[in-house]
């Protein structure tokens, strides 16, 4: 026993440090674990249409490479440009590679519905979100019948009218 003694007590800071490592993992299971946690107090992440995101589980984020629209004219005005960056965030990781599978014909998809637009159009926070939900809306009316939507909500990264 001496032996045993004698050891922790020329040992004590990396005894005390490795004791206190375990309680404060013990003690961090037990409250991860703990069943009286209700669901309705987490808070629910609100979408870009203001209804509550589908999934409990971690969202997934699949950045589109930024691209440049020629938007229709304003009172003559040739040649506006936008140029958007954009971040989706899809249900999970299966839902990332069937949506890959089809990026050349979403990225189609979403250059003529952006294109369609003037810059007056996008002047204001509210044509922002505004185009945020009709993109939304036009990936998830791409997907395969019987599929989940692809898009849970829509992300601007860049957005730059010129």
């Amino acid at each position: 026993m001496s032996g045993i003694k004698a050891f922790f007590i020329k040992y004590r800071a990396a005894a005390v440090i490795i004791l206190g490592t375990i309680a404060v993992l013990v003690l961090g299971l037990l409250v991860y674990l703990q069943p009286g946690m209700k669901e309705e107090l987490i808070p629910h992440a609100q979408t870009v249409d203001g209804l509550p995101a589908e999934s409990a589980l971690p969202p997934v984020y699949s950045p589109l490479d930024a691209f440049t629209v020629s938007l229709q004219p304003d009172d003559g005005d040739y040649g506006a440009m936008l140029y958007i960056g954009l971040t989706l965030r899809l249900q999970d990781e299966e839902t990332r590679a069937l949506m890959e599978i089809q990026l050349p014909e979403l990225r189609n998809h979403l250059i003529l519905l952006l294109s369609q637009r003037s810059p007056a159009s996008l002047s204001s926070a509210a044509d922002k979100q505004a185009l945020l939900t009709q993109i939304k809306q036009e990936l998830n009316q791409q997907r395969p019948n019987g599929q989940p939507p692809y898009v849970t909500d829509v992300f601007f990264n860049s957005f730059i009218v010129r």
